[in-house]
């Protein structure tokens, strides 16, 4: 009897151990057919984002003042771009139709047709981010000018009407003494230049990097080492100014690099840009040279 329990006790065994091995082997099945299957419901630009429509902007140029570029998006392949080189002869200007793709991730669109320069584009929020001839992210202190912004439809909107002849050149004037009495009776900081941060000094007795426009034409600035004075002609209806080359006093210092940026900077600078209590050296549309902040 005992031998009989035996045999049913390890009969039981066997069975038990035959259905473990078949469910083993049927979850290995599952296993191995369910690795083959990708799921992709990431979101991305491409499936996200209202892309489709038209992007502006002035990018940098190596030997011009700017590339403004024009990239239409028509649809969902095809796109015409459209660029001209400021400064440059009236040949300067080309566009190019074809049609685009997207990469693996989605959100790049990459322009048939163009070899030997840029032709990807990181799609934003309202923007196209300009690549490299690689495809890489431009790093550099113009990083931020590579971009091309979508025009909306309000930008599409025929512009106000103009001023009346009559008071046309009232308001022009009276815009323009505005803008340059702001501009000449303040003293302007030194906060950026060449890209560079210039950091507020916590010294007390150490004298604030600046420039000062006077009544006269004349300016005075001060770098961090020598006072610099010289003239300088400003058209206000166009923004534009222009220095001379100045003069310094003759002072040595340890480290005279930021002074020698700024008197080069004054030599090229040809327009500014003034908002509230911030100011902008520019030359043409490329990023600004410096930037400054009016000194209570």
């Amino acid at each position: 009897m005992k031998t009989k329990n035996t045999s049913l006790f390890l009969f039981a065994l066997l069975i038990m151990s035959c259905t473990q091995k078949v469910k083993e082997e049927r979850i290995e099945e599952i296993v191995a057919d369910s690795s083959g299957i990708v799921v992709n419901d990431e979101h991305n630009a491409q499936n996200s984002l209202d892309y489709i429509g038209m992007y502006q902007g002035v990018v940098p140029c190596a030997d011009c003042e700017g590339i403004e570029t024009s990239l239409s998006l028509e649809d969902e392949t095809n796109y015409v771009l459209k660029t001209n080189y400021l400064g440059k002869n009236k040949n300067s200007t080309n566009e190019v139709r074809g049609v685009y793709s997207w990469n693996e991730a989605g959100n790049t669109i990459i322009l048939s047709g163009i070899v030997k320069a840029p032709n990807q584009y990181f799609v934003g929020e309202n923007y196209l981010k300009q690549l490299d001839v690689e495809g890489n992210t431009i790093e550099s202190e113009l990083a931020e000018k590579y971009v091309l912004q979508k025009k909306s439809v309000v930008d599409e909107l025929p512009p106000p009407p103009a001023p009346s002849a009559s008071n046309f050149n009232d308001v022009k004037k009276q815009i323009s003494s505005e803008e340059k009495k702001s501009l000449i009776s303040t003293k302007w900081r030194l906060v950026e230049i060449y890209g560079k941060k210039i950091e507020a000094s916590t010294d007390k007795s150490k004298k604030e990097m600046f420039i000062q426009l006077n009544k006269d034409n004349r300016y005075a600035a001060f770098a961090g080492c020598n006072n610099m004075m010289g003239s300088f002609e400003i058209k206000e209806e166009a923004m534009r100014i222009k220095f001379s080359k100045g003069v310094t006093t003759m002072m040595a210092c340890p480290d005279m690099t930021t002074e020698q940026e700024f008197a080069e900077m004054l030599e090229k600078v040809d327009n500014y840009s003034l908002n509230g209590n911030s100011l902008s050296f520019n030359r043409a549309r490329m990023a600004p040279l410096a930037r400054f902040e009016a000194m209570k």
